[in-house]
């Protein structure tokens, strides 16, 4: 059993969000809006929730558009429907029109989301999920934020389904008597204090924590699919949406220098506290070259003696030239393989190389060396596909 099924092992409690300063917790809101991640903010009420996402989008120079949601019902967030010559439509609302004919990022907030009964939660779903209102798309640079107050603190609310809390990260605003004066005196922090760029982040780095992944989930393959238990109040909890959430995320705070604290808060408002300890521990422990490297040096393969070592560094190494299989560096991935069979991984360098030659590029020969998986190629029908 491990330590996450422990902490879970007939509890109905949720697991905490970490704990973090006001700085990292809006570092990690910025990474994961940057991402498109939907943010949820959960604090005390009167804290400045609302205000510190409202101020962070109007820093970003984002539209915004909030709604209490506790003021709306489902009709508001799936369209209301009228006739028409077609019969009957699904017309979406005014906020959801200023938002699709903005030109640049907007930000849709919805404010107080955990006081939305199941049937506006189950209308908000899509909206969050697929960037919709009815029939109308809301464009790829729409994002999407809420603020909650913890259940027992307000009334009338009602505890998130499973499959919305699934399509947020979820972040706890902290407040401190230190950081209230400072900021209460002297202004609050920078709503953006991280150097993200404008590529970010690229298809190599989300490719190599997407390898990552698949070798920590190797090793524990419960965490794949971790639906909260029924009776618990939920937060973040691994899905295949939230691994695929967090390798974008965590890409950007890679290429951002983002700090510990903000990574982990990142990881568990995704996959929850206890499935981001363990990958992050998981992570910390492989040590493994970039994967650049590797394609430029294929031989540094011969460094790595553990397992999860080398599975994580021919994922890696694949992910990244099934991005895009350009002529040499499909040629160096190869290398790679064989580089990995000669020095004791003959089996996940056999996987890794068939999955090469499903991309090899046209008219690209086999490099030197590729007798090393002659027997495969031939019993699988690869050799014809490699010709």
């Amino acid at each position: 059993m491990t330590d996450y099924e422990d902490q879970n092992e007939g509890a109905l409690e949720a697991e905490e969000l970490p704990a973090a300063s006001q700085a990292s917790v809006l570092a990690a809101m910025q990474v994961l809006l940057t991402a498109g991640v939907p943010v949820l903010l959960w604090g005390d009420p009167g804290t400045g929730k609302t205000e510190t996402i409202e101020r962070f989008a109007a820093r970003a120079g984002w539209h915004t558009e909030k709604l209490v949601v506790s003021w709306h019902d489902p009709s508001d967030f799936s369209g209301m429907p009228v006739r028409s010559d077609d019969g009957i439509v699904f017309e979406p609302f005014g906020w959801a029109l200023r938002i699709a004919r903005n030109p640049g990022d907007s930000l849709a907030f919805f404010d107080e989301v955990n006081t939305a009964a199941p049937s506006v939660q189950s209308a908000l779903m899509r909206v969050i999920h697929e960037g919709r209102v009815a029939d109308l798309d809301l464009g790829d640079r729409a994002r999407f934020a809420a603020a909650a107050n913890p259940p027992g603190q307000n009334i009338g609310a009602w505890d998130l389904s499973a499959p919305l809390a699934n399509r947020f990260a979820h972040l706890r605003w902290p407040v401190t008597y230190s950081e209230w004066a400072d900021g209460y005196l002297a202004g609050w922090s920078d709503a953006g204090p991280l150097r993200i760029a404008e590529n970010s982040p690229t298809a190599e780095s989300v490719a190599d924590q997407k390898a990552q992944q698949v070798a920590f989930l190797a090793a524990e393959p419960q965490l794949l699919v971790a639906p909260p238990r029924p009776g618990t109040a939920v937060l973040g909890w691994p899905s295949p949406r939230s691994w695929e959430r967090l390798a974008k995320s965590l890409a950007i705070c890679e290429e951002a220098g983002a700090g510990d604290e903000v990574v982990l808060l990142v990881a568990a408002g995704l996959v929850g506290l206890g499935a981001a300890v363990e990958f992050l521990a998981f992570g910390s422990g492989l040590d493994l070259p970039d994967s650049g490297a590797l394609l430029s040096d294929p031989g540094l393969f011969a460094e790595l003696r553990r397992g999860d070592q080398q599975h994580a560094a021919l994922n890696a190494v694949v992910a990244r030239v099934a991005q895009d299989p350009k002529r040499r560096q499909w040629k160096n991935a190869f290398a790679v393989c064989i580089s990995a069979a000669r020095n004791g991984a003959p089996d996940i360098a056999a996987a890794a190389a068939m999955r090469l030659i499903d991309v090899k590029p046209p008219s690209v020969g086999l490099p030197d060396g590729w007798e090393a998986f002659e027997n495969i190629l031939h019993h699988t029908g690869g050799a014809e596909r490699a010709a």
